[in-house]
């Protein structure tokens, strides 16, 4: 690419004290383009890769077993080109640069004979076939088949016009273009229970920006300056199915044929595929059936500047305007569940789920709409006490105004006494700073501070509660029960409903007894007090999200006069940050009952009822959170052209709302918990807590000025934490009463309990050798250690990784012109692997990092390992005593055995990659 300093500086700032840094928390990335000179200056780069410069082999594990990885065939290219100079000599100048990205790599996952290095080891390309043909023939729809890359594409245009007007006035005029969008896949599982997404039920993903800057600097005079600018930003996030929308997403649990048995058998759901096969899901998926995100901003900034003596006075005010459109609609298409091929190619289905917006079923009418104002206003002064110390101390006000509001939910009233329109209109948060920089000696330079710090968009959880008013929209879940029968989500389902609902299913129109049903359940929801529909709400006391951080650096960089001589440089950083306040998800539908499992956890009642399986997401705030990270580097400069350097990054980071999506629901779900309804404070997703980074590399022009550059960057660090759980499959479950998912991540949050051997009596198992198995999993894994209690959140890491990329350049002249020159560069990404097929292997378990290794239910009575609870025996609901827990293996082998849990090879990250190019700069 491009290299940086060609078109501008490039610098990441974690906790600038300067008060003009705003709307951020972790850390900000400060870009200022370079302007055109009176000389033209150019460069334009080529790079190229491809399956054939891939590596294909790696260490075999879990989704590769002989270590072989088949890509298929694929090219990386990536090409621009920059120029800028003068338009009027000494007034006016140009900069122009643009770069292009094709680079359509393997999507790794597939089923176990045909994937490009993740097995879905349950489904075959038979069984894909056999779908596909099915899906055709009986619903007239093509699944697309397996998506093999990730089409990626990437386009930037950057352009600048920078005019002298005086030699006091300056104006600059800046216009940016991006857009870059890759598939992605949705549904692919390698932990049981296995899924696998093929075209159609995958999704573009992408981002379109322009944006515009123009900006005047003025000089007064020698002790006083201004800045005035302004700025305008529209932004589109990409949502679209890869083959487009017009369909329901269909779930085809990979079963010849069902599991359900005769009428008069027990009447639980049919809606859970057994883990020995895989299920394969097409159509769009059902979060982007109705999915569009539209953002438009301007401002502006002034800024006074005043630098009398060892002052630097800033003074300055910023305004910013946001307007944004966001329509999603989880399943407005429908989601369709098959208990098995049989029940697929009969048109039956087991389950179906469908949301749009009420009364009028036209999903877009229930999209976000609003906007709001953001303000800012800070006073800065860094004051140059002597020639060793430098202050800076100031503070800012950011707040937040607009008059938009979410459409009111009689019932969230009528449950809570508040209503659901609160916003962030009237919030704000006061942010002081101080920092400083001292320079005892020469060689030592110490820099640090402490302040406040906030930001960060609100649009998309500000968006939750227009978008989930419980006006607006509702939802139905339909399924049918082993015993043949028919239930709904809640207000009584129609009789006839459910057969007219769940059978010969069609995928491309929605049933008309669902809209009835629908209209049903939802009544007049503007007046209904009584209604079930989630709704999502901004607490009202909620507090703009801030923390506290403070740093301390030390820069050393001596000259020996011994043997070590000079060139050195040591450094040191410590940071800590403590939460003031930030987001934090919980659902208000569920209250305490009282009732306490076996581990002494508490149990929750649904104020609706226990049929009822949607929520009253708030959105609210924690004050738990911190972070301490320090970093120990030294680097080492030789006066012949090599140097070397190494560096250890150490954290601790702890938090309780990973905030790891953008709905409210997966907010509050994708998490690790203890009490089932709040999130358990532990260990963040993010930390890493150790780090070693460390570089080699060699310069030298051995003739001219033409350099020879040999680099090599390496990484060794632990693995990404992650939690053991254990599953609860009920829709809203019947272990803890809280909403819970038959697919997907949501059941999979609840912490395990890690019973102290075999014959604990807080749990008994399916089998005495499940019993045995799951123990020695406990002893083998290092849940040993907390036998008799609850395993805490992210306790766990996934494998060590070392990783060493290598970069080779050249030099060399273009003949005739001697102000430029070719280099040729050549780059091996994961460059361990290529001297070794088993080095540089990325092994962790995925997101959202909780790995349950069994089934929990709750026993009424205590029930012997081995033997068969009886229905009276199994609570039904979390009202129930629950006085043991009963487990199962939540994957087994043929025989019915428990399998452990395992990680998964990331294949395609795990192998070399070669690119090489060229560069011509003049």
């Amino acid at each position: 690419p491009i290299p940086f300093d060609a078109i501008g500086q490039f610098q990441a700032k974690v906790a600038p004290f300067d008060v003009r840094e705003g709307n951020f928390q972790g850390g900000s990335i400060n870009i200022v383009l370079r302007s055109g000179t009176n000389d033209f200056q150019g460069t334009g780069f080529f790079a190229y890769s491809s399956d054939e410069l891939t590596g294909k082999k790696t260490k075999p594990g879990p989704g590769v077993p002989t270590g072989r990885v088949t890509l298929p065939n694929f090219t990386y290219k990536n090409y621009g080109a920059e120029l800028s100079g003068p338009i009027i000599k000494d007034r006016l100048f140009f900069m122009i640069a643009g770069e292009r990205v094709r680079a359509a790599l393997p999507l790794p996952e597939g089923p176990k004979d045909n994937n490009a290095g993740i097995a879905i080891d349950s489904i075959s390309q038979a069984l894909v076939d056999q779908v596909n043909t099915i899906a055709k023939s009986r619903y007239g729809y093509d699944t697309g088949g397996i998506l093999n890359t990730n089409g990626d594409k990437d386009d930037r245009v950057v352009a600048k016009l920078d005019a002298n007007i005086s030699d006091t006035q300056r104006l600059s005029l800046t216009g940016t273009y991006a857009k870059d969008q890759l598939n992605v896949g949705v549904n692919n599982f390698t932990s049981q229970p296995q899924g696998l997404s093929l075209a159609s039920n995958d999704y573009i993903q992408g981002n379109r920006l322009y944006t515009g800057v123009a900006q005047l600097n003025s000089e007064w005079s020698d002790e006083f300056s201004t800045e005035v600018r302004g700025f305008y930003k529209n932004y589109k996030r990409i949502q679209d199915p890869v083959l487009g929308r017009g369909f329901a997403q269909f779930q085809v649990c990979g079963a010849p044929t069902s599991d359900r048995t005769a009428p008069g058998a027990a009447s639980s759901a049919a809606t859970a595929c057994p883990t020995t096969f895989g299920s394969i899901y097409f159509g769009p998926d059902i979060s982007r059936q109705t999915n569009a995100l539209n953002s438009e901003t301007w401002g502006g900034l002034v800024q006074a500047r005043l630098t009398p003596n060892d002052h630097d006075l800033r003074i300055f005010a910023d305004i910013q305007h946001t307007k944004v459109a966001n329509s999603f609609l989880q399943r407005s298409s429908g989601d369709y569940y098959f208990d098995s091929v049989a029940d697929f190619a009969a048109g039956n289905a087991q389950r179906f789920r469908y949301g749009n917006a009420v009364p009028s079923l036209v999903p877009e009418d229930a999209a976000s709409r609003f906007n709001y104002w953001s303000y800012a206003f800070g006073i800065q002064d860094n004051w140059r006490v002597n020639e060793l110390l430098t202050l800076s101390y100031g503070a800012r006000y950011d707040v937040f105004g607009g008059n938009s509001r979410p459409a009111v939910s009689p019932s969230f009233l009528a449950r809570y006494g508040f209503p659901n329109n609160a916003y962030i209109s009237g919030r704000g948060v006061f942010q002081p700073r101080i920092g400083f920089d001292f320079k005892p000696v020469r060689s030592l330079t110490v820099r640090g501070g402490i302040g406040i710090f906030s930001g960060g968009t609100p649009d998309v959880y500000v968006s939750n509660s227009f978008a989930n008013t419980g006006v607006l929209t509702n939802s139905i879940d339909v399924q049918q029960a082993n015993n043949g029968t028919y239930s709904g989500t809640s207000g009584g389902l129609p009789a006839g409903a459910g057969a007219a609902i769940l059978t010969n299913v069609n995928g491309s129109t929605i049933p008309g007894a669902a809209n009835a049903y629908l209209a049903q359940i939802s009544g007049n929801v503007a007046t209904n007090t009584a209604s079930t529909s989630t709704v999502n709400a901004l607490d009202p006391k909620f507090k703009i999200p801030s923390q506290w951080r403070g740093t301390l650096s030390f820069d050393w960089q001596p000259e020996f006069d011994n043997f070590l001589g000079s060139g050195w440089s040591f450094g040191a950083d410590v940071l800590y940050s403590k939460v003031r306040n930030q987001v934090y998800f919980t659902d208000l539908r569920v209250r305490p009952n009282g009732l306490l499992t076996p581990d002494g956890r508490p149990r929750y009642t649904p104020l609706t009822s226990f049929a009822d399986t949607n929520s009253d997401i708030l959105l609210t705030n924690t004050k738990k959170g911190r972070s301490i990270i320090a970093v120990a580097r030294v680097h080492k400069d030789f006066p012949f052209g090599l140097g070397a350097g190494i560096s250890f990054v150490y954290q601790d980071v702890k938090d309780q709302a990973p905030a790891t999506s953008s709905t409210a629901n997966s907010n509050y779900t994708n998490g690790a918990f203890v009490d089932p309804n709040n999130v358990a404070y532990g260990i963040s997703n993010d930390e890493v807590r150790y780090n070693f980074k460390y570089d080699l590399s060699f310069d030298h022009a051995f003739f001219g000025d033409y350099k020879t550059t040999f680099a090599m960057f390496g990484e060794t660090r632990i693995g990404r934490p992650f939690s053991y759980t254990f599953r609860d499959i009920a829709n809203r479950g019947s272990v803890f009463g809280t909403i819970g998912s038959t697919t997907g991540s949501s059941g999979f949050r609840y912490l395990l309990y890690v019973p102290t051997g075999v014959s604990d009596p807080n749990v008994s198992f399916n089998t005495a050798a499940n019993a045995q198995a799951f123990d020695n999993f406990v002893t083998a894994s290092g849940l040993g250690k907390y036998r008799g209690t609850v395993a805490p959140r992210n306790a766990f890491n996934s494998k060590w990784f070392t990783r060493i990329d290598l970069h080779v350049s050249q030099d060399i002249p273009v003949p005739g012109w001697s102000k430029a020159r070719v280099q040729l560069f050549g780059d091996v990404e994961n460059f361990t692997n290529l001297l070794n097929k088993n080095w540089g292997q990325i092994r962790e378990y995925v997101f959202p990092y909780t790995i349950a290794p069994v089934t929990v239910s709750c026993l009424t009575a205590p029930v012997a390992t081995g033997t068969a609870p009886t229905s009276a025996q199994t609570a039904a609901n979390a009202s129930q005593p629950c006085v043991q827990y009963r487990y199962a293996p939540n994957a087994v082998d043929a025989s019915g055995n428990f399998v452990a849990p395992t990680d998964t090879i990331y294949s395609r990250q795990s192998l070399y990659t070669v690119r090489v190019g060229v560069r011509f700069t003049f």
